[in-house]
């Protein structure tokens, strides 16, 4: 039971290579140019609401009153992706906001047939 041992130029192969460096390179630039022509592709409808959204991301630090924020949680997983995501500088809760606004702009007539009555005691009441 004999254990092969590879040979010392096959260990060292690509250590320092600069063919394999370049090849890395390009296969990264490759990469690079392929998310970039991904995101010109977009159908007008996505494209549409892409734009609304960096355009109330743009426009959120104009609002005056952010006291005026909820509490909401999200999942771990989309709070951590939010906080990778490097858009105008903005926080995660400038994120959230602005793909929430976006969301129900380009969706509010589908979300407007789920909209809840209001069951208040006060919805018949009247001053008399």
């Amino acid at each position: 039971m004999t254990k092969e041992i590879p040979e010392i130029d096959d260990l060292m192969k690509g250590i320092n290579d600069s063919d394999l460096v370049l090849n890395a390179e390009a296969q990264e630039a490759d990469h690079a140019e392929t998310i970039a022509g991904a995101s010109t592709s977009l159908p007008d409808g996505i494209d549409k609401c892409w734009e609304n959204f960096l355009t109330y991301l743009e426009t959120e630090d104009t609002r005056e009153n952010k006291e005026d924020r909820l509490v909401c949680k999200l999942d771990r997983d989309l709070a951590d992706s939010l906080d990778d995501c490097d858009i105008h500088n903005r926080c995660r809760s400038d994120l959230v906001n602005a793909i929430v606004r976006a969301f129900f702009e380009a969706f509010l007539p589908q979300l407007a047939k789920y909209r809840r009555e209001k069951k208040s005691l006060f919805m018949n009441f009247k001053e008399g």
